[in-house]
C-alpha cells in the first residue's frame, strides 16, 4: 500500500475544528464522532455553490456536482479502504450495508442478460447442510441479518466465542469452518471491548479451510481509527459507517465488495440512476461503475461529499497511523490509571497489542447507566453506557443483569492526556469501595 498517510495536524488544531469538544470531555466516539469544520465547509459549499442532482443534468453546475460526488467515492475508497471506487458501494451506515449483503445472499439477480430477461446465477448456491458462521461479539447489525438469513434458508447458524479476555482467534474459525460453510461474518474491532482482532490471520484460516466461503467484515470501528487495506486482508466484503471513525456526517457509510461479486449481487432497491435501459418487458443495469448499481434514486449527495472530505481529513491531514497510535496511548493511560482500583472491573484484552481506542468497565455498586449520568452531570464526561447493541456479548460477560451492560470510553485523535487524567480522577472519587 502506498504511503498516503501524513501527520500534519496537531491535536490542538483538530480541537479547533471541533468547537463543542472544548466544552466537555467527549469520549463517546464509538457511537458517533464529531464532524470537523473543514468537512462542514465542503458540505456547505455544495449547498451554496452547486446544489444540483448528480448523474443527470448536462449543465455546468450538474457536471460539477457529479464530478465532486465521484471524487468523494474515490477519496473514501482509496483513503479509508485502499480499494477501487467501482468496488465501494455508498450506504447510509453499517446496518444498511449488512442488509444489502443479506439480500444479495438470499435473492438471485434479475435483469437483461445476453438479451434475455431472467434470473442470473445466485451469489451463493445454498444447500440443506450449509451454514453461516458469526461470533457472539457482534453488533446486532452484524448478527441479526445473518440469523434471519439462516432461518429463511433453513440452514445452520453457528456462533464462535472469543478468548476469555475478548479476542477472536484464527484457531476458533479453523475449527468452526468446513466445506459446508458458505458465509462468515465478524468484526474488525469490537465496539464493546475495544479488541483489534487479528482479522488477516482469521481470514487466511477461513480460506484455507474453505476457499469458496465468503467473508464479511464489520469495520464500523476500523476506518478513521486505523489504516485498512481490504486487498491485503483478503476479505470479500468490508462495511463501515462514516460517523464512527472517519469524522464524517451521520447517514453515510460504505461497502467494499469485489467487482466480480458486485456484478452477481441482487440489487435491493430499483429506480432511477442505476439503469442503462428499461423497456416494458425488462431492464438492464449499468456496468461501467459496478458500485453505482446500488445508487437508485437521488443519493445523500451532500453527506457523501462530506464523507469524501472527511476521508482526506483523517488520512491525509492527520494520518491514520497517527490516530491509531494516539488512541492506543490514551487507552493505555486510562487502563493503567484505573485497573488497580478496588471494585473496578475492566473488559479489555490483557495483551496491549490487541487493544484499540476503547476501554469498557463497571464499578461495583453502580448500574452502568447511573454511573455514566453521574460522570456527565458532575464531571462533564460524556461516555456511553448499556449493552451497546451487543446483548449476546453482555450475557456472555455476565454483566447485563448485574450492571445493565457496561460503560464505554472511546477515544479519537483529539482527546487529550489531561482529559484522561480527569476521567481517572472522577472514577477514583466515585469508587467508594
Amino acid at each position: 500500500m502506498a504511503n498516503i498517510y501524513t501527520n500534519n495536524l496537531s491535536v490542538e488544531a483538530v480541537r479547533e475544528h471541533i468547537p463543542f469538544i472544548n466544552e466537555c470531555i467527549y469520549v463517546d466516539n464509538g457511537s458517533t464522532t464529531p464532524v470537523p469544520i473543514p468537512v462542514m465547509e465542503a458540505m456547505n459549499e455544495y449547498f451554496l455553490k452547486y446544489c444540483t442532482n448528480v448523474g443527470r443534468g448536462g449543465y455546468d453546475l450538474a457536471v460539477e456536482a457529479t464530478k465532486n460526488f465521484d471524487l468523494a467515492r474515490e477519496y473514501a475508497s482509496k483513503l479509508l479502504l485502499n480499494c477501487k471506487m467501482e468496488e465501494l458501494i455508498f450506504t447510509r451506515n453499517l446496518t444498511q450495508t449488512s442488509n444489502i449483503v443479506a439480500y444479495a445472499l438470499e435473492n438471485r439477480p434479475l435483469e437483461r442478460i445476453n438479451g434475455t430477461f431472467d434470473y442470473g446465477k445466485p451469489l451463493v448456491k445454498w444447500e440443506k447442510n450449509d451454514k453461516i458462521v458469526t461470533t457472539i461479539m457482534e453488533h446486532h447489525a452484524n448478527f441479526m441479518p445473518w440469523m434471519r438469513l439462516a432461518k429463511n434458508l433453513g440452514i445452520k447458524f453457528n456462533i464462535i466465542e472469543p478468548t476469555p479476555d475478548g479476542i477472536l482467534m484464527p484457531e476458533a474459525f479453523s475449527e468452526a469452518v468446513d466445506e459446508n460453510t458458505k458465509f462468515v461474518a465478524f468484526q474488525h474491532v469490537s465496539n464493546s471491548m475495544g479488541t483489534i482482532h487479528p482479522i488477516k490471520e482469521i481470514i487466511k484460516a477461513i480460506k484455507e479451510k474453505n476457499p469458496s466461503a465468503l467473508v464479511y467484515i464489520d469495520g464500523s470501528q476500523g476506518p478513521g481509527h486505523l489504516p485498512v487495506d481490504v486487498y491485503d486482508l483478503g476479505c470479500d466484503f468490508y462495511g463501515f459507517s462514516g460517523h464512527k471513525g472517519p469524522l464524517g456526517p451521520p447517514g453515510t457509510g460504505g461497502l467494499f465488495a469485489k467487482k466480480d461479486i458486485i456484478m452477481k449481487m441482487a440489487v435491493m432497491e430499483l429506480g432511477g440512476g442505476i439503469v442503462s435501459d428499461v423497456t416494458i418487458n425488462d431492464w438492464e443495469l449499468i456496468s461501467d461503475v459496478p458500485s453505482k448499481r446500488f445508487d437508485a434514486g437521488t443519493p445523500n449527495i451532500v453527506g457523501f461529499i462530506g464523507l469524501g472530505r472527511a476521508a482526506k481529513y483523517v488520512a491525509q491531514e492527520i494520518g491514520l497511523q497517527a490516530i491509531k497510535e494516539r488512541e492506543h496511548l490514551l487507552t493505555k493511560q486510562l487502563i493503567d490509571g484505573i485497573q488497580n482500583l478496588e471494585n473496578i472491573h475492566l473488559y479489555v484484552p490483557e495483551d496491549p497489542d490487541y487493544i484499540g481506542g476503547t476501554v469498557t468497565f463497571n464499578v461495583d455498586g453502580w448500574k452502568c447507566s447511573e454511573l455514566s449520568l453521574k460522570l456527565a452531570k458532575d464531571w462533564n464526561i460524556l461516555t456511553r453506557a448499556g449493552h451497546h447493541c451487543t446483548i449476546p456479548l453482555m450475557r456472555f460477560l455476565n454483566v447485563l443483569d448485574k450492571y445493565g451492560g457496561h460503560i464505554r470510553v472511546t477515544f479519537h485523535y483529539f482527546n487529550t492526556e489531561e482529559e484522561v487524567d480527569t476521567i481517572i480522577k472522577a472514577l477514583k472519587a466515585l469508587n467508594k469501595g
